[in-house]
């Protein structure tokens, strides 16, 4: 993947920044492209390491 300039989908909402493609949003049949910059990427990453560390059970 490589970053080039253009909208941040998640929470800042910024445009005309370096962003990088983090995969297709689904939606009621409906696809489009999400793309974050390196903050918010930055910020979700920690986010979901943090939930990784908990080490929750296996849900069934």
């Amino acid at each position: 993947m490589s970053w080039g300039t253009g909208d941040c989908w998640l929470g800042c909402e910024r445009t005309g920044v370096p962003v990088i493609w983090l995969g297709p949003l689904q939606w009621d049949g409906q696809h489009a492209p999400v793309y974050t910059c390196k903050p918010c990427l930055d910020r979700l990453k920690a986010r979901a390491l943090a939930y990784f560390m908990q080490r929750r059970p296996v849900a069934v």
